[in-house]
């Protein structure tokens, strides 16, 4: 357990707290430590959750799966980053997304009472574990706004001007990569891969974008922000 203490110094979860009373949080609250193959399920729907998942190594993808198996890709997590902080929180709702590993991951559970029990000797560490969450929960909630708004655009093209526009803009510049493949793209914004290939494409002869593989550029940048 300790070799991971040094990784989890760098996880928003720790900010703030030194790596002798991580160890000590992570011994008070019985963190178990787990590994998962390429497509494993690090949790599936619809089952109970009161564990906060830290993740070591590896990635995982967040989805949603309705009854005939279709799916829709929600985010997804790398080192460092962290899953169960809301619905932990709240015993009796339980989640109604599964995570699915892309590659090897290792993952690390700890119980939530690590936020919620008192315990007088890393009370300071307490406060400030309960102080990250809330950061990293506020941002969870502003890029799920930002999801819905590009979602919630008519066509296909609109979503995909929404989604360059943010991706302008968190750059400070017209020209940047995307984090995700073509398949991950349309699954982003739920639409269909092949219509948002040939979207691409038009976009591309009407002047409004140039892109390569994940690189793209806005080049009506007018356009693109109405």
């Amino acid at each position: 357990m300790h070799r991971y203490i040094d990784i989890l110094s760098k996880s928003d979860l720790f900010t703030g707290i030194c790596t002798e009373n991580i160890g000590k949080i992570l011994e008070y609250f019985d963190a178990k430590v787990c590994h998962f193959e390429e497509g494993e399920y690090i949790f599936k729907s619809n089952h109970e959750l009161n564990r906060i998942a830290v993740f070591i190594d590896g990635g995982a993808r967040i989805i949603n799966t309705d009854f005939l198996g279709n799916y829709t890709v929600l985010s997804e997590l790398e080192k460092g980053g962290i899953f169960g902080e809301v619905h932990s929180l709240l015993p009796y709702d339980t989640p109604t997304v599964s995570v699915v590993a892309l590659r090897p991951t290792t993952v690390i559970f700890i119980d939530v009472e690590c936020v919620l029990t008192p315990i007088p000797e890393i009370s300071d560490c307490q406060s400030q574990l309960r102080s990250n969450l809330m950061r990293i929960m506020a941002k969870k909630l502003l890029s799920h706004m930002r999801k819905l708004e590009h979602i919630s655009r008519r066509s296909t093209r609109q979503k995909l001007l929404s989604y360059f526009t943010e991706q302008m803009n968190m750059h400070q510049s017209p020209a940047f990569d995307i984090p995700f493949t073509r398949q991950q793209l349309a699954d982003y914004l739920a639409v269909d891969r092949s219509a948002m290939s040939s979207e691409l494409s038009r976009m591309q002869n009407d002047g409004l974008i140039r892109y390569n593989l994940n690189h793209f550029e806005l080049l009506a940048e007018n356009e693109c922000t109405t």
